[in-house]
């Protein structure tokens, strides 16, 4: 018999970030968290976190997980069935946005449960084996002064020793694009990767000079250098270009990523865990990514990501930023340029109450 759920709840918290973000799509000194935790009739408790970037709408978030979680309460843990019955009951509003987000809350929380109760990592309970997971440092490297960039590359590169770091780009001239990438570039081993994010800035006439002047830097990919939704246009990009063109954080489920597949957009995808529906939405994704032979890389929420790559077959690099570690005990830690899964049930992390209890927002 499966256990039951006895109870959910839901908090917000906004942390403090040790370097703020300062990109295309905004300034932040803060990220909000959204952590949900169910607990079964065992005693065993699944949570989870997800990051809606802005503090001033995760009420609604909250309530909707509040409202999905009568489909789960009093019920016996299932994830993969509350996944289907959950999208169905979100169908109405559109299979994306904050219900997903909703959806996604729910779903990690329930397979942190799901592998807790089996005693095994998620890894492992997924079907993979526990392993490092190779990854970059994506915490740093914002739109600065290209001065400003070599320093904070060198901290970001020593964090875990690592050889590969992503710099943001789309500044608004070439030139000054490229004295950024020069000093980070700086700061890398010669075999290294340095990968590259636009943040959507470009439109897609702006895109083409900029992309085709870029493509003799040798940088790993080009990431959303224009608006996610313009897939038809994403994939005009990738004939007149040689760098791979990467996107899929801004993928809305699986239909999403299908769409994208289909037309062709992208030489790799990268889901986000909460926009992509969680696990179950990740692991769908992954098969498709399998079948269309694309690369998967992921996008923030290193930890349980980096489960779901050890079961992704073409899993590529795990994106690393130490956003998160603030909230558990015991923060994963990365060695040499590779994440270390711990040997933990589930996904192996322990709430800092007292950090949730200073920066909770409600």
């Amino acid at each position: 018999m499966h256990p039951v759920v006895t109870t959910i709840s839901v908090v917000t918290v906004n942390l403090p970030l040790r370097r703020p973000i300062v990109s295309a799509v905004g300034h932040y000194d803060k990220w909000p968290f959204i952590i949900t935790e169910i607990t079964l009739d065992n005693g065993v408790v699944g949570n989870s976190y997800i990051c809606p970037y802005l503090v001033n709408y995760t009420q609604p978030i909250e309530f909707v997980i509040r409202e999905l979680s009568g489909l789960i309460k009093n019920k016996p843990l299932a994830p993969a069935d509350f996944y289907e019955i959950g999208l169905h009951q979100i169908s109405l509003l559109g299979r994306s946005g904050i219900a997903m987000y909703a959806l996604a809350a729910l779903d990690i929380a329930m397979w942190d449960a799901s592998a807790k109760d089996a005693d095994l990592p998620l890894c492992e309970h997924l079907g993979g084996d526990l392993a490092d997971v190779k990854a970059y440092n994506s915490g740093g490297l914002w739109l600065l002064p290209p001065e400003k960039l070599a320093k904070q590359a060198a901290e970001l590169r020593h964090e875990g020793n690592f050889s590969a770091l992503k710099i943001r780009l789309g500044r608004d001239n070439l030139d000054t694009d490229l004295k950024a990438i020069e000093a980070v570039r700086s700061q890398i081993d010669e075999e290294g990767h340095l990968l590259c994010d636009f943040n959507q800035v470009l439109t897609f006439n702006a895109a083409i000079p900029r992309l085709k002047a870029l493509d003799q830097e040798d940088l790993y990919w080009f990431e959303e250098p224009i608006p996610y939704y313009e897939l038809q246009n994403y994939a005009a990009l990738r004939r007149v270009i040689s760098t791979p063109l990467i996107l899929g954080e801004n993928f809305h489920g699986v239909d999403h990523a299908t769409q994208s597949l289909e037309i062709g957009s992208g030489d790799a995808i990268m889901p986000d865990l909460m926009r992509i529906g969680g696990i179950s939405g990740w692991i769908k994704t992954a098969a498709l990514a399998e079948a269309y032979k694309k690369p998967v890389s992921s996008h923030l929420y290193h930890e349980v990501s980096a489960h779901l790559m050890r079961v992704t077959p073409t899993a590529d690099y795990l994106e690393w930023m130490n956003w998160s570690d603030p909230l558990f005990k015991e923060p994963y830690q990365v060695k040499d340029g590779h994440l270390k899964i711990p040997e933990r049930p589930g996904v192996g992390l322990e709430l800092n109450r007292e950090i949730i209890e200073l920066y909770r927002v409600r």
